[in-house]
């Protein structure tokens, strides 16, 4: 009985939520379209804010169980399959059009809403990376983030001219040419060796915080950066002792930054003595990028 009332408040909610949005809607309205007093609304939800995000849980599990399901059928191909995906996603915003108005009206907004946003996007791009590397296999994982960016940037782009434009663009077509288009940058991106943009070791960090609602402080991500270029050092197919050099570069960089005041100059110089190696000048760049982040915020 209990999980039938939930459920009740639960379909209310949709058509509440659908029609009027969020802020417009109100717990009575929704309870008195259930039939039962606002005190036994809250029975089941604490606030507006937990029956919206209970809502919006119940939609984003429907899509991502819809594209689990094309994922588990063998008998189209990966590209066809990864296609039906991208399909799945404009269709979810088709269906659900006031969901695009809720997130772009109350994506700044404070107290729970912004950090399920927040939860919602890493969700949906760690969706989208296993979906294109399931497609395009793991060579392309060392650029896999860059190509998230493109793909789910393209989609959004294309999202917004459906449903806050009304532009009368064909979904499959839409679903195909961007699949298409990714295809060609992926094998672009292999046949050159392109140095990714986004590394792993950022990206991990960066969605980690978003799923536990926290913010990434400069120091641990410049940390964890530091970290990574020590275990990238091992693994080049240079003499050991040029990998000492290095490492011992990445030590004393990671001592001087320790510091309340580090000297800057010490810092420049370890970074592009370590950014000579070609396969560490992006990580090289990312970190002095956060030095001067950390620096400017403290001052």
């Amino acid at each position: 009985m209990l999980s039938l009332i939930r459920q009740n408040i639960l379909e209310s909610a949709t058509r509440y939520f659908s029609m009027n949005g969020y802020a417009a809607t109100s717990i009575q309205d929704i309870a008195d379209d259930c039939g039962i007093a606002k005190g036994s609304l809250y029975k089941f939800f604490q606030s507006k804010e937990d029956l919206f995000i209970a809502f919006h849980d119940s939609q984003q599990n429907a899509l991502y169980s819809e594209i689990e399901s094309i994922r588990a059928n063998d008998t189209i191909s990966l590209k066809e399959a990864f296609i039906l995906e991208t399909a799945c996603h404009f269709k979810f915003f088709l269906n659900n059009k006031f969901i695009m108005h809720d997130i772009k009206e109350l994506g700044p907004s404070k107290g729970q809403i912004a950090p399920y946003f927040y939860r919602l996007r890493a969700n949906h791009l760690m969706y989208s990376k296993d979906g294109l590397l399931r497609f395009l296999g793991g060579e392309i994982e060392p650029n896999i983030w860059d190509l998230v960016m493109m793909y789910s940037g393209t989609m959004r782009e294309y999202i917004f001219l459906i449903v806050f434009e009304n532009k009368p663009l064909i979904v499959s077509d839409v679903a195909a040419y961007i699949v298409d288009r990714i295809e060609e940058m992926a094998s672009c991106i292999i046949q050159k060796k392109t140095e990714p943009i986004l590394q792993s070791v950022v990206m991990n960090d960066y969605l980690q915080c978003e799923l536990e609602g926290r913010t990434i402080s400069f120091a641990a991500c410049r940390t964890n950066l530091l970290e990574n270029l020590l275990s990238t050092i091992k693994e080049l197919p240079i003499t050991n002792f040029r990998k000492a050099e290095l490492s011992d570069a990445v030590i004393i960089l990671q001592e001087e930054l320790a510091k309340e005041s580090p000297k800057s100059v010490l810092v420049r110089a370890l970074l592009e003595f370590v950014g000579q190696q070609h396969e560490l000048s992006n990580s090289t760049k990312l970190i002095e990028k956060y030095v001067a982040l950390q620096q400017g915020h403290c001052n």
